[in-house]
């Protein structure tokens, strides 16, 4: 759940609720205000201000406000053209439908390399490399886009295995040990199932990677790693998951890529060989796909 979703829909006492209607008020103002002005303001105490950030499950006020603040500034900074729930209407043309999916996946995935941070993207190449054994695990269509990263992944000698059954699933986090290590994909970082996954994994000390909303989730807080989707859609009420399947195909390529790049040679070579054995039968006339 975003910070601003938990400050509009938690219970606090009055004297916090005064707090928390200034922040919800003030919002990116709040960037250069200490406690003591904020309290002033208010005319509250800074003990108050300190259990409103402890309410929503940080260390301190310093901790909330930074978190607060880029969060804030992502809405700010990332405007879609297009609604990523509903992209087009029953008016538009043929045409005009595939140009606003066009546009909506093309943000996507410009607002979820935006996200990405040279240190994060490191660490995550670093789990995925040490570790003998890739686990994935998702729920719904994000197994089928998982699949594609599974197949390019084993082309170059990487082990992965997305695991589609949710009572298996359960099974083989429960056998995994801290050599492997696990991607979790969940874009509200919240299903059931998913969330007793991390905290198997996360007991068994097996390295998290995982990729979901740029919210504070149960299952974020429990990885090594967070790689942050685009945040755009609703849960429920779209057309599709155009906006989340492009971030996570988009991030799924990321990872596999920069894996390959490690060993660029031999990973080309196994590429090419491998390829040229199980897809022989492929041929073509058009001059531009064929082989030099």
């Amino acid at each position: 759940m975003l910070i601003k979703e938990k400050l509009e829909n938690l219970k606090f006492t009055n004297s916090e609720q005064i707090i928390v209607d200034y922040l919800l008020k003030e919002q990116l103002n709040i960037q250069y205000k200490s406690t003591s002005q904020i309290a002033k303001e208010t005319y509250s105490s800074k003990s108050t201000i300190v259990k409103v950030a402890q309410r929503l499950h940080f260390n301190g006020w310093s901790d909330f406000k930074e978190a607060y603040l880029n969060e804030l500034k992502y809405w700010e900074n990332h405007h879609f053209e297009i609604d990523a729930n509903y992209p087009f209407t029953k008016q538009d043309n043929l045409l005009k439908v595939a140009q606003k999916i066009a546009l909506l996946e093309q943000s996507a995935i410009e607002d979820t390399c935006s996200l990405l941070d040279y240190a994060t993207l490191k660490q995550a190449v670093s789990i995925i490399q040490k570790a003998t054994y890739t686990h994935l695990f998702a729920l719904s269509n994000n197994l089928l886009i998982s699949q594609e990263f599974k197949y390019n992944m084993a082309r170059i000698k990487k082990r992965v295995d997305v695991h589609t059954v949710q009572g298996e699933a359960m099974f083989e986090a429960t056998l995994a040990n801290k050599e492997e290590c696990a991607i979790i994909i969940s874009y509200s970082g919240e299903t059931e199932t998913i969330v007793k996954i991390a905290q198997l994994l996360h007991r068994k000390q097996v390295p998290m990677i995982v990729i979901t909303n740029i919210g504070e989730s149960s299952i974020s807080k429990l990885a090594q790693c967070v790689l942050k989707m685009s945040t755009r859609e609703r849960l429920y009420s779209k057309i599709a998951t155009y906006a989340n399947d492009a971030s996570i195909t988009y991030l799924l390529d990321v990872l596999y890529s920069c894996i390959f790049q490690l060993d660029y040679e031999k990973n080309s070579e196994l590429r090419r060989d491998t390829s040229m054995i199980f897809e022989a039968s492929r041929h073509t006339n058009f001059s531009l796909l064929k082989e030099k």
